[in-house]
């Protein structure tokens, strides 16, 4: 009796087994069956794209598109001994260098790519900057200007020109920097400039304009010489070939921002002739920026020689060789050096004046 017992127990227990397996078949018989009929594919991942870039317009770097659709901004930097080291000309893409007094210059920084958040020391401007600044239809940031600029300037805001004139037109777009002495501590930042222009009437607007042609630089010459400018009162500038790029000395001193001791890195130097006359005791000067002069297009160690075009405030600048051909620099920022008569360049044993 016990021995049948076991024997029934263990069918049971036999037939539940069998059971359990059939309804596991049957489960996995629905699922393969619901998978048939609803099958889930994964898509594969996404394949990697290139990162969008477009062309800046002002010195030929390949950069996102959003770091240029916004109005140029341009400062007017101060150059006098106690104004150095500047800040934020190492973020400018394009600088130019024009004589303000007694062989004193004065820098004209145009920024689209990048912001910096300290630019100076600001300073006032000329009436011939101005000019040279109104191709670019910029925010335009000075601290005052010379008695003969406050008609003009007058009529161009009247235009719609975005004149950010610190002492009474736009002040919330400055600061002073008590750890250095008036005139030399005016200072703005590009976030500051985007932000008033609109509250003025001024909206932050793409640039539409490109500025000169721009190719893949030639292989540097075998022994890139030095570029050493001589302006009026034997004020001197040079650059020095090293690494790739031209380092930039005033009066023999390495440059770079104030906040940073790395050399500037310049991949181009411009040079052109205007004519310009002393006008006052004080040494200010009148000068004529639009016109065709004769220039200098330095890269890698290499100078072509042609013509600074400048056809008028409507019209951005131009580059070109003896056949009216713009002459290509390489990409990257841009010194133009704006020369007055009688001055001169020297490269290695080259000296060129006008």
């Amino acid at each position: 009796m016990s021995s049948g017992r076991r024997s029934g127990a263990s069918a049971e227990r036999l037939g539940a087994a069998f059971s359990a397996a059939a309804v596991a078949a049957a489960a996995a018989a629905l699922v393969v069956s619901g998978c048939a009929r609803h099958r889930v594919v994964t898509p594969p991942p996404p394949s990697p794209t290139a990162t969008p870039f477009a062309v800046s317009p002002l010195d030929g770097m390949a950069v996102p598109p959003r770091s240029i659709r916004h109005r140029i901004d341009a400062v007017v930097v101060d150059n006098y001994p106690d104004a150095r080291p500047q800040s934020g000309l190492r973020d400018a893409d394009v600088v130019y260098e024009v004589e303000a007094e007694g062989g004193i210059t004065r820098y004209l920084a145009l920024f689209l790519e990048r912001s910096p958040k300290i630019i100076g020391p600001v300073r006032s401007a000329r009436l011939y900057i101005v000019d040279l600044a109104r191709p670019y239809d910029p925010y335009f940031a000075h601290a005052g200007e010379n008695d003969d600029v406050w008609g003009p300037l007058a009529d161009l805001r009247s235009q719609g020109f975005a004149d950010m004139e610190q002492i009474l037109g736009v002040p919330e777009a400055f600061w002073r920097d008590d750890s250095r002495y008036m005139p030399h501590n005016l200072y703005t930042s590009i976030a500051r400039m985007r932000a008033a222009g609109p509250q003025h009437g001024w909206p932050d607007r793409p640039f539409e304009g490109r500025q000169f042609a721009y190719a893949k630089a030639p292989p540097a010459a075998a022994d890139p010489r030095d570029v050493t400018l001589t302006f009026w009162n034997d004020y001197h500038v040079s650059y020095h070939w090293v690494g790739g790029a031209y380092r930039r000395l005033v009066e023999g001193v390495v440059q770079h921002d104030r906040e940073d001791a790395t050399p500037y890195r310049v991949s181009d130097i411009v040079v052109t002739w205007m004519p310009a006359e002393v006008i006052d005791q004080l040494g200010d000067l009148r000068m004529t920026v639009y016109g065709k002069f004769p220039a200098l297009a330095i890269r890698n160690g290499h100078t072509a020689l042609g013509y600074w075009v400048g056809a008028g405030p409507d019209t951005l600048p131009a580059l070109e060789n003896g056949h009216g051909e713009s002459i290509a620099l390489a990409p990257g920022q841009i010194y133009i050096e704006i020369m007055p008569q009688g001055s001169s360049v020297s490269i290695g044993k080259n000296t060129w004046t006008h």
